[in-house]
C-alpha cells in the first residue's frame, strides 16, 4: 500500500496532483491547523501574462484553529470574474471555468471538505480515480508531524509512504524504516505549453492554468511525469 498526506488545498498546483496520483491511498490532512497566507485558499493564475494570486474570502481565519474549522464566506463571484478576464480565450475555458463554478456553487462551505472537493473534482474532470480519505476520522490523540504520519501509515498497512520534495527536511527515513515503510518523495516534472498572453511559460500556477491550455488526455499524462526517490 503506498499512503500520500496532505493538507487540502484549493485548486493546487500540479504537483500536489502528481502526489496523490502517485499512491494508492491519498489522506486529506483536515484536522491541522490553518497556515494564514498559505496555499489552503489562495492560488495562482496568469492574468495578464503575469502570475497572479487569487484568495477565496475565509470567516474568521484563525491560526490556532483547524483548517476543518474554517469556512468560506461563499463569496464566489470575484474568483469568477478573474477567471473570464485570464482565460476567456483559452482553448478549454467553458468546460473548466463550468466545473470550477459548479464546484464553488454546491452550496459546501466548510474549508477543508470544500478544497478537497476542488482535487476530487479535477480527478473526476479527468475520468481518473482517487481512492481517499480525511484525517479526522482518524483522531490523532498526542501524535503529531512524522509521528502522525507513521500512525497514518500503520493505520492503512502502508509499507510506502509518499511525499512531496519538501519533506526531505521533515522527516527521518531511518524512523520510517523501523516501523517497515519505505519513505519516498515525489519529484514532478513540468511541461511546458502554450499559455494565453503570449509570453514566456510560467511553471507553477494552479491546476486551473493546465486545465483551461490543456485537453483531459495530455493532463493524465502529465499526472504521470514524475520521478520516485526513495529515501535513504
Amino acid at each position: 500500500m503506498k499512503l500520500a498526506v496532505m493538507q487540502p488545498y484549493f485548486m493546487p498546483y500540479l504537483g500536489y496532483f502528481q502526489l496523490a496520483r502517485s499512491c494508492d491511498h491519498f489522506v486529506f490532512l483536515d484536522d491541522v491547523a490553518f497556515i494564514k497566507q498559505g496555499f489552503i485558499n489562495r492560488n495562482r493564475i496568469l492574468l495578464d501574462g503575469q502570475p497572479f494570486t487569487f484568495s477565496l474570502p475565509v470567516s474568521n481565519i484563525s491560526s490556532f484553529r483547524r483548517i476543518n474549522e474554517h469556512w468560506f464566506t461563499g463569496q464566489f463571484d470575484t474568483l469568477f470574474g478573474q477567471l473570464r478576464q485570464a482565460y476567456r480565450r483559452a482553448p478549454f475555458f467553458a468546460p473548466v471555468s463550468a466545473l470550477i463554478e459548479t464546484l464553488c456553487s454546491d452550496g459546501e462551505l466548510n474549508v477543508a471538505r470544500k478544497a478537497a472537493a476542488s482535487v476530487l473534482s479535477v480527478f473526476d474532470y479527468l475520468g481518473l480515480p482517487l481512492a481517499h480519505s480525511f484525517a479526522s476520522r482518524f483522531p490523532a490523540g498526542e501524535a503529531r508531524n512524522q509521528r502522525r504520519v507513521l500512525d497514518l501509515c500503520a493505520r492503512f498497512e502502508a509499507d510506502r509512504y509518499h511525499n512531496s520534495p519538501g519533506g526531505r527536511a521533515l522527516y527521518d527515513a531511518s524512523a520510517f524504516q523501523a516501523e517497515g515503510v519505505q519513505l519516498c518523495f515525489v519529484e514532478g516534472r513540468f511541461q511546458t505549453y502554450a499559455q494565453v498572453g503570449g509570453g514566456g511559460f510560467v511553471p507553477g500556477l494552479s491546476i486551473i492554468d493546465v486545465l483551461m491550455h490543456n485537453p483531459p488526455e495530455r493532463v493524465r499524462q502529465m499526472l504521470d511525469d514524475y520521478l520516485l526517490e526513495e529515501a535513504r
